[in-house]
């Protein structure tokens, strides 16, 4: 039986209402750490007093980490309104937060952040160079911008009962939109997997490389 396919914003409004990634035990956040751990934080940098963007924010998993390291501002967007209600739940105490219900491709606000970040949200993003053009034109002189690519080869992603399409570029794509819009590039980053269970189970890409790194700065 052929499993229906959806699209990202259903497939997020639904695990946003299945409860998904809300009060994960610590295994799970470490599972997903697999492409946001220290390697990732590392490249962000010093957070404090700075204005921050954070494409694809779901619930708040990283937001609330981002928050909590100082920064002045965090602007948070995503297209999925039940994810988007989830968040503003989980960190209402958290005065410095916006929420955006918004497409990147769509939003852009220039000259107005110090840093901005994406995590796995780019394998849902269709039309990569408005997205990046309205992130780069989004940050400050001397801002930056570093995303975490997932790395699957897969064209979709099983669900169980549902799949997602998603498409891919190739990490030295990333890196040549953000140098032809302005950006110094740093080498991409490979992130691997070394994620091991409770019971000494590997997970299934365990030593293989799952994400990359994408790091500019803005001239």
């Amino acid at each position: 039986m052929t499993k229906p396919a959806i699209t990202a914003k259903e497939h997020y409004d639904r695990l946003a209402e299945a409860g998904h990634g809300r009060d994960d035990p610590p295994v799970l956040q470490n599972y997903m750490a697999r492409w946001d751990g220290p390697l990732f934080h590392d490249a962000l940098g010093d957070l404090t007093g700075k204005d921050v963007l954070e494409v694809g924010i779901g619930i708040g998993r990283i937001a609330r980490q981002i928050l909590n390291r100082g920064c002045r501002h965090l602007t948070g967007l995503d297209i999925s309104p039940k994810t988007i209600a989830v968040a503003q739940a989980d960190l209402a105490e958290f005065p410095n937060l916006e929420l955006a219900l918004a497409d990147i491709t769509e939003f852009r606000r220039d000259l107005s952040f110090d840093l901005a970040y994406s995590v796995l949200t780019f394998m849902h993003v269709e039309d990569r160079p408005t997205a990046l053009e309205n992130i780069v034109a989004s940050l400050r002189s001397g801002g930056g911008v570093v995303l975490s690519i997932d790395q699957s080869s897969s064209d979709g992603i099983d669900f169980g009962e549902w799949t997602v399409a998603v498409s891919r570029w190739l990490p030295a794509q990333y890196a040549a939109a953000l140098k032809d819009l302005g950006c110094d590039v740093a080498d991409p980053v490979p992130l691997i997997d070394s994620w091991i269970a409770p019971n000494g189970k590997r997970s299934e890409t365990y030593g293989q490389c799952v994400a990359t790194l994408i790091k500019g700065v803005k001239r």
